[in-house]
C-alpha cells in the first residue's frame, strides 16, 4: 500500500524556439478540442446545420478566453488589476479562474443565440437586471466589508452579473438549450485542466494520512512549515485528481442521459444536473482546500467560506432550479 506519492513532475512539457511550453497549456488546449469534438458530435447526431457549430465554437473559445481572465481579475484581486488595467493583459503570467470562464461562456453561448435567432438585445430588461446587480453588488459590500472590495468593484461585479443574467433571459429558451448540449463537452474539459493544475502542481489540499496523499516537492509552498500556512513537507490532498474525477463523471452522467434517455427534450434538466455536479463538488472540496489568496483566510473567518465557494453558490441555486423547472413544466422539446 501506498504511504505517499512524491509528485515531481516538470511543468514544462518542451520548449520551442526558446519559449517554454507547459503542460497547463497543453491540457487547456486539449480541453477546448475535446469539448468542441463532443458538441459537434453531438450537433451531426441531431442534424443542425454544420455553421451553426463553427459559430459556436468560435463564441464560446473566445468568450471562454476572456471570462477565465477578468474572473481572475475580479474576483481575486480586483483592487490590484483595476488599478493596473493593462496586467489584465498579462495573460501569459497565469492566471484563469473557472467561474469567470464559466460567466464568459455563458454570455458567448447569449450572443451566438442572438445570431442564429436574430433576436435583438430587450434593453428593456437588460437596464433593470442591470441596475439590480448594481445595486446588489453595492450591498453586499456594504454587509459583508470583509470581501475587501472596494465600493466601486463591488458595484462594477454586481452590474457585470446583472447584464449576465439579462443577457440569458433575452434568450434564455435557446441558450439554455445550447448549454445542455455544451456542458457535456465542457465537463470532460474541466477534468482536463484540473490535470494541467495538477501538472503544475497548484490549487491542491490541506495535509492527509490517507495512502494517496501527495508530496508537491516543486511548490514552495508545500515547503513552508505549518504555522506559516504551508503543508510543512507533508503529504497533501491532491484536489485536483478528485476534481477531474467527479468531472468525468458529470461527463459520462451527461453522454447517458444524452443519448440513451429524452432528457435532452426536457429543457435544462442535463444542464442543471450538469452544474449541481460540478459546482457542489467544487464547494465542498474547498474546504480541504489552500486558499488561492490571502484575503481568503478573513472570508472564512468572517464568513465560513472562501471566494471559490461564494462563487459557487449562485451556479449551484441555478443548477436546482433548472432541475425543478425542466420536471415540472410540460413543454417538451420536439
Amino acid at each position: 500500500m501506498l504511504s505517499f506519492i512524491t509528485w515531481n513532475i516538470d511543468p514544462e512539457a518542451f520548449s520551442f524556439f526558446g519559449r517554454e511550453i507547459r503542460w497547463y497549456g497543453i491540457l487547456w488546449a486539449s480541453a477546448v478540442l475535446l469539448t468542441s469534438i463532443i458538441v459537434q458530435k453531438m450537433y451531426k447526431s441531431e442534424k443542425l446545420p454544420e455553421k451553426w457549430f463553427d459559430s459556436l465554437f468560435l463564441y464560446v473559445v473566445v468568450s471562454l478566453i476572456i471570462g477565465a481572465r477578468l474572473g481572475h481579475c475580479l474576483f481575486y484581486d480586483p483592487v490590484g488589476y483595476l488599478s493596473h488595467p493593462l496586467d489584465i493583459l498579462k495573460i501569459w503570467e497565469g492566471g484563469l479562474a473557472s467561474h469567470g470562464g464559466a460567466i464568459g461562456m455563458t454570455i458567448g453561448v447569449c450572443l451566438y443565440s442572438l445570431k442564429i435567432t436574430n433576436e435583438k438585445i430587450n434593453w428593456k430588461y437588460t437596464g433593470i437586471f442591470s441596475a439590480i446587480g448594481l445595486i446588489s453588488g453595492i450591498v453586499v459590500r456594504f454587509i459583508a466589508p470583509g470581501l475587501t472590495l472596494g465600493w466601486g468593484e463591488a458595484g462594477f461585479m454586481g452590474l457585470l452579473i446583472g447584464l449576465c443574467i439579462a443577457m440569458i433571459y433575452t434568450t434564455r429558451k435557446t441558450t439554455i438549450q445550447t448549454l445542455d448540449r455544451l456542458v457535456i463537452g465542457v465537463a470532460l474539459g474541466a477534468a482536463s485542466i484540473r490535470l494541467g493544475n495538477l501538472m503544475n502542481s497548484e490549487i491542491y489540499g490541506g495535509p492527509t494520512t490517507l495512502p494517496w496523499g501527495f508530496k508537491f516537492v516543486r511548490d514552495t509552498h508545500w515547503h513552508q512549515p505549518l504555522e506559516m500556512g504551508g503543508s510543512g513537507e507533508l503529504p497533501c490532498h491532491p484536489t485536483q485528481i478528485y476534481e477531474a474525477l467527479i468531472y468525468l463523471i458529470v461527463f459520462g452522467l451527461g453522454m447517458y442521459l444524452f443519448y440513451k434517455t429524452n432528457a435532452k427534450a426536457k429543457r435544462g434538466l442535463i444542464l442543471g444536473i450538469s452544474l449541481i455536479g460540478i459546482f457542489l463538488s467544487r464547494f465542498l472540496i474547498e474546504f480541504i482546500k489552500y486558499n488561492q489568496e490571502a484575503f481568503e483566510t478573513d472570508m472564512i473567518a468572517n464568513y465560513g467560506i472562501n471566494m471559490g465557494q461564494l462563487l459557487s453558490l449562485p451556479f449551484i441555486i441555478w443548477g436546482i432550479w433548472l432541475v425543478w423547472n425542466a420536471l415540472t413544466n410540460k413543454d417538451v422539446i420536439h
